[in-house]
């Protein structure tokens, strides 16, 4: 059942037409190369995200020190 999910979610096929697959077709597509390539290419699009977030966070706190330090000279 776990691999079938698995197909369906990662193929867009539905969880009917996963359970008819033989196991050994599914164990085939998660060890394939193009899924592996869609992993790394879902990887680095996540680590991308991770870098934005992360420079917002610095900017939003640069922003929140700055106006500390301004409030604080009037």
């Amino acid at each position: 059942m776990s691999l079938a999910s698995n197909i369906s979610l990662y193929s867009h096929t539905s969880l009917l037409d996963a359970l008819n697959l033989p196991a050994s077709v599914a164990k085939d597509f998660f060890d394939g190369k193009p899924f592996g390539d869609w992993k790394k290419v879902r990887e680095a699009e996540a680590k991308t995200q991770s870098a934005i977030v992360g420079r917002l966070n610095s900017v939003i706190r640069a922003i929140g020190i700055l106006a500390k330090t301004t409030a604080g000279r009037r």
